[in-house]
């Protein structure tokens, strides 16, 4: 499931999260310094300003952006793409011989059994639960990783999410009651609440809807809101906990050039907000800038559905990003059970042998994630390949006791750094741009910053790479925040993470100068 937050994710937490930025301080705050927002930005402006000036990049370094796709054609992002020279454009052919057909910008894995495109997908503990249900039924038995435990799991998972439905279902289920009343009056599906404020009458829904209304607006909730959530009761319904939902039944995963070609589309929010952070035009006046604009490229592999994604397509898509060039790849997404783990750790530890840099996003659950897992992580890579890989929470635009983002993982040894990842304002499809939130954004900060050095001194390794990063990072161990999670519980932010600190391009940077 993707690492950014979910409607009702955003409407549990929606007050105060802003802090008191506005206008252009808040669309930049993650690109600057503490001294410009009272924010811990990266200082990535600062950088490019001050330490690298007018000098191009040694070479480019191509970002491999697994996630839902991206809309390769956005105004922000089109010249910022990583190019397959070696292909020529829709031709039918396998040009470069790479297996895979016209592959110019990336690759779709997500495909059903007829090889079209899939929007929406389970659970993986949807998955689980009807393939423990088939095998019961037709007398078989278990594969080995299929165990009691990973049945029980399933099962937590699959009941904690229709017990989120229900409680979802009550909130949408007074909405539509009270909209169908308004509109009925107002003949108007896009009214807003003051139009209700204005409706004179006294039937009762009509009545009802104007104190309902009142207090999602006290709340902080929009209608906007309302209308998402509405939706997403329907996706848990039609498509993530739907036992009866199963579009990729028969697909043929022992090879690794399925799929397509079609890396945009539907359902790429959440994937080109990923690549508009890492190297949106920073030379026009459009909209949002990347921290590496003019040093990466963007490599779009379109691996998550809406639902979770599949260990299967991850494994696949990690191999083609390093047998095609990338350097660093961003993963964005994670869920709670990883059936086929295994594959997914090889193809991390291929990576890690190839010297590609591994960026995952920690997680939304304001969970520790040395207790509560969250797939793919680096649990089964060994040392060596430990050294390539980075987690990442998320920070707000705040440097108080509640710099920590509300919603963000953490973990003593499995959350390397903490980035900003609240409030991030970055490129949408239809050439938009808007804010979204979520370890998702944090991510994607680090995979910038990596560019940005790497691109100036490619001589540098992976792991140094991520030495750089770390070493370079504003300590902040003994300062006291707010435990994610909670309302006034204040640890150590150096029990947080591996390292206690918060992502600095600037020092990196220098220290990257210094070893280069």
């Amino acid at each position: 499931m993707l690492n950014s937050l979910l409607p009702a994710q955003s409407i549990r937490s929606a007050k105060g999260t802003a802090g008191k930025l506005e206008g252009e301080a808040r669309q930049t705050w993650y690109l600057q310094d503490v001294k410009s927002v009272k924010a811990y930005g990266v200082q990535s402006d600062k950088t490019i300003a001050e330490l690298i000036g007018g000098m191009q990049p040694k070479k480019k370094v191509v970002v491999a952006v697994i996630d839902t796709g991206v809309d390769f054609e956005h105004e922000d992002l089109k010249d910022h793409l990583w190019v397959n020279a070696d292909e020529v454009p829709n031709n039918g052919k396998d040009d470069d011989g790479n297996g895979f057909v016209d592959d110019i910008n990336g690759w779709n894995f997500l495909v059903d059994d007829s090889g079209e495109d899939v929007v929406y997908a389970n659970l993986e503990a949807t998955r689980i639960l009807r393939l423990s249900q088939s095998l019961q039924e037709k007398g078989e038995a278990y594969p080995a990783w299929l165990t009691k435990e990973v049945l029980e799991s399933a099962a937590s998972i699959f009941n904690e999410n229709t017990d989120n439905l229900n409680g979802y279902y009550q909130i949408v289920g007074v909405y539509r009651k009270v909209d169908s009343a308004v509109v009925s009056i107002l003949k108007d599906t896009a009214y807003g609440f003051e139009d209700v404020k204005t409706i004179e009458s006294q039937d009762p829904m009509v009545l009802d809807a104007k104190r309902i209304f009142e207090v999602f607006e006290k709340l902080e909730i929009g209608k906007s809101d309302l209308r998402e959530l509405d939706q997403m009761v329907t996706k848990y319904t039609d498509y993530w906990l739907n036992l009866e939902y199963q579009p990729r039944a028969e697909i043929n995963f022992t090879t690794e050039n399925y799929g397509n070609n079609h890396v945009g589309g539907k359902h790429t929010g959440h994937g080109t907000h990923i690549a508009g952070i890492i190297a949106a035009d920073a030379s026009n006046d459009l909209g949002g800038r990347g921290i590496a604009s003019e040093e990466a490229e963007i490599m779009i592999l379109k691996v998550v559905p809406d639902g979770d994604e599949n260990d299967i397509d991850v494994a696949h898509a990690i191999r083609y990003a390093v047998d095609n060039g990338a350097k660093i790849i961003n993963m964005s997404f994670g869920k709670g059970l990883s059936p086929a783990k295994e594959q997914v750790y090889s193809a991390l530890s291929y990576a890690a042998s190839k010297n590609v840099l591994i960026i995952h996003a920690a997680g939304n659950d304001a969970d520790d994630s040395d207790e509560v897992g969250n797939f793919p992580n680096d649990d089964g890579l060994d040392e060596n390949a430990q050294q390539s890989y980075l987690c990442i929470g998320a920070i707000g635009p705040r440097k108080n006791k509640r710099m920590l983002a509300s919603f963000s993982n953490y973990g003593a040894e499995t959350v390397d750094l903490f980035a900003p990842g609240e409030d991030i304002y970055s490129t949408l499809p239809g050439n938009k741009y808007g804010f979204l939130s979520g370890t998702s954004m944090a991510a994607p900060v680090v995979s910038g910053v990596a560019a940005l050095i790497w691109a100036y001194h490619p001589e540098l390794t992976a792991v140094e790479i991520r030495d750089i990063i770390l070493e370079g990072a504003l300590d902040l161990s003994k300062k006291k925040v707010i435990l994610p999670g909670t309302r006034k519980d204040k640890v150590p932010f150096g029990t947080l993470s591996t390292s206690g600190k918060v992502i600095n391009a600037y020092d990196a940077y220098n220290l990257a100068e210094k070893k280069g």
